[in-house]
Formats: structure tokens, sequence, C-alpha cells
């Protein structure tokens, strides 16, 4: 039993994971010069390194898996069949942190990053990830699956072999409600949903976009925290990853391959962070002015004091430059 629990921030209603079981962790599993480490638990043949698998893929053919789905051995949030306990301590609110942390294990290829992936793996790789939101959405206690990757030890990646992590929530992102709060406020005053307005406008000027495709685009973003912050947005209005078949995740797959492939041509394929903003499982009342999208975010500069007491973001490269920048670089597609 995993003894996490959330805590509410009382001044800027954030949720904080405190998980003592992640101080577990091994602290050489977080140094680049590790690789002397003999035995990868996410290597074909260590599965016993980790928890027992909750699925995998296997080719027909071969009968070898192609992603493994395991419990993350050290997660923020684990399933219980107790019923979820709510505390408040004086002024406090604190709640038992139930939910569920998985690894994807994207690849058996050890040395394997996601920039050599080709449209058809990173497809295989979002179909997972869909079929897991999908599985977790049926416990009524998880109101919001997250999706991420860290991309390098720089990311914040803890083992080098290539994979992802799935996050279901009992409560939604402060980060998330904030965006969707800034969307309801703008279907208020302006009846268009905000990433429709923003498709529009960057459509329009046609100096900030990456890549297109039927489905997709991906943009430098205008106001970008970081030094080529790039996002990845549907063309029409687009509430729930979850929702997407085959013709919706193909392109998706397509778009985010040669969008990963443009940012690592330029910047020598730099460590980065992937996550997804999806609309929540179960409140359908903001679908009308909510996109999901994916926010890529490459670590190009350091957050410091500045940053972390103010809110604020300094980023040195201008936003058209970077999607200049990631356009005009040749190049080859899988």
């Amino acid at each position: 039993m995993s003894k996490s629990t959330l805590r509410r921030d009382l001044i800027v209603r954030r949720w904080v994971v405190v998980a003592e079981e992640r101080s577990k962790r091994p602290s050489d599993f977080l140094k680049k010069n590790d690789k002397e480490l003999k035995i990868c638990p996410f290597c074909p043949g260590n599965e016993q390194e980790t928890p027992p698998e909750i699925t995998a893929y296997r080719r027909k053919d071969s009968g070898l898996w192609y992603i493994r789905v395991v419990p993350n051995k050290f997660g923020a949030f684990s399933i219980s069949e107790n019923p979820l306990e709510r505390k408040k301590i004086g002024i406090f609110r604190e709640m038992e942190a139930r939910g569920a942390h998985e690894v994807i294990i994207s690849t058996p290829q050890h040395e394997k990053r996601i920039y050599d992936f080709s449209p058809d793996e990173m497809y295989e790789l979002l179909w997972v990830c869909k079929e897991r939101t999908l599985d977790l959405k049926n416990d009524p206690l998880i109101e919001s699956v997250f999706i991420f990757g860290n991309e390098g030890e720089d990311a914040g990646a803890s083992l080098e072999h290539e994979h992802w992590q799935l996050v279901g929530l009992p409560v939604i992102p402060k980060l998330i409600w904030d965006e969707i709060e800034a969307c309801r406020e703008c279907w208020d005053r302006d009846d268009n949903c905000a990433f429709c307005l923003l498709t529009q406008q960057e459509y329009g000027e046609k100096v900030r976009i990456v890549a297109e495709n039927e489905h997709f685009f991906s943009l430098s973003k205008y106001d970008g925290r970081v030094p080529f912050e790039t996002w990845i947005l549907p063309l029409a209005h687009r509430p729930l990853f979850e929702d997407g078949g085959e013709k919706i995740l193909r392109p998706l797959a397509e778009i985010l391959c040669e969008t990963i492939q443009r940012i690592g041509a330029v910047l020598n394929r730099p460590d980065f962070n992937i996550f997804f903003h999806s609309a929540p499982l179960r409140d359908r009342t903001h679908d009308r002015y909510y996109h999901f999208h994916l926010e890529i975010l490459p670590i190009l500069t350091r957050v410091a004091g500045f940053e972390w007491g103010t809110g604020f973001y300094i980023n040195p490269t201008r936003s058209e430059d970077a999607a200049a920048f990631l356009r005009d670089i040749k190049i080859e597609t899988k």
C-alpha cells in the first residue's frame, strides 16, 4: 500500500503529492554515467525486475512484446478497494493519493530513443495510451488521466530505456483547471472556443506553424515558457484524446514524429518533457470550449528563483524564430 497523500495548498488551491515511497528509488539511477547498470528492468528477459505487467502487446508472428505496461514500482498514486478517505487538518485538506501510476515501456530496444520512432511505432504507443485511459475511466474515483514522458536525464527520466508514464488522478490538475477556466471565460466573452480562435489566428499568420496535416498542426507557442516550446493541436474541435480512433491517432502519430524529429535536427536531440492535456473524464460541460493538445518543452534553460517566485518565465528565443528554424530544417521522413 502506497503511503502517498494529496495535500491541498490553501492559498493557490493546487494539490501536492507527498510520496514517501519514491524516496526509496535508487539514487544511482539518476546519474548519466550509470550506463554500467548491468540489469535494465525494462529490457526483454528482465521482466521479473518490474511489478507484474498490467498488459503487454505482442507480435503475432513471434509472440515477443513490443510494448509493456507495468505499475510504477515507486508510484505516487495507487489503486485501492477501500473508500476514499478525506481529512481536514485544521485549515488544511488532505486525501489519500488514490488512482493509478503506470509505466508504458514503449520499445524493447534499450538504446532506441523517441527521436528514432517511426510513425507506425508512435501510433502503437498512442493507441496503448488511449486503451489505458479508457480502462482507467472504468474506475469511478479517477477524474482525469495525465500522460507524460520525461525524455532524458535532464528532463527527469530515472531510467534511460524509453518509456512514458500514465497517471490516473482522483482530482483535476490545477494547470488543466486553469486552462479550462480561461477557455470558459473566452466562451462567455466571445461565444467561441479559445483553441479554435488560436487555430484561426495561427493559420491566418502562418509564421509560427511548424508542421501540419489533415487533422493536426504543431506550432511554436507565441508565449512559450521555454525556447522552442511546441504544441500539437487538432484542427477540429476535439476535447478528449481518448475519443480518437485510427483515423485520428495515425495523423497525430505522423505529426508528432515529424515535430520531434525537427526539434532533434535543429537542437541536436535535446532532452525534453512531453505531456498531454485532455478534458476531464466525466464532466462533459467543458467539451464545447476545450481542446486536447500535446505540449513539448525542450530542456534548454534552467528554471531559477525568479521563475519559481513569480510564475513568470524568461524565454530568450522568439517563437517566430523558433518556428522558422524548425520548419526550414531538412529531415528524412521514416
